[in-house]
């Protein structure tokens, strides 16, 4: 999936909003529902989705370009199943609001002259 960067700069912006909002001691959250019916206590960022699904997709293609011995004729479905459970993984554990936070502050450098020469 591709996204334009108008749309990055959007998904961004909400993403520092609610950066701001956390730290300002907001109380406000929801609930994300896995398929599986497993609760965490909030909704993913459509930018952590977006993170989300291009590993995925990395982890697919990785697989998929390896050879493996006893492969039957389900291995592609195992192969997906696999994914999406990491993918799932991936924002259960919270991961990415690490990667969101490094990309804030590396993005507030760039913006405050810090790599200018």
């Amino acid at each position: 999936m591709k996204i334009n960067k108008s749309t990055l700069k959007r998904i961004i912006a909400e993403e520092r909003a609610k950066l701001v909002r956390e730290q300002a001691g907001s109380t406000a959250t929801s609930v994300y529902k896995p398929v599986d019916g497993a609760t965490i206590s909030e909704i993913p960022s459509e930018l952590e989705e977006l993170l989300a699904m291009e590993m995925r997709e990395f982890f697919v293609e990785a697989i998929e370009s390896e050879e493996y011995e006893g492969t039957g004729p389900t291995w592609q479905s195992e192969i997906q199943a696999a994914a999406t459970e990491y993918e799932r993984a991936i924002i259960d554990s919270g991961a990415l609001k690490s990667i969101i936070e490094l990309w804030n502050s590396i993005e507030d450098m760039l913006h405050n002259g810090e790599f200018a020469r």
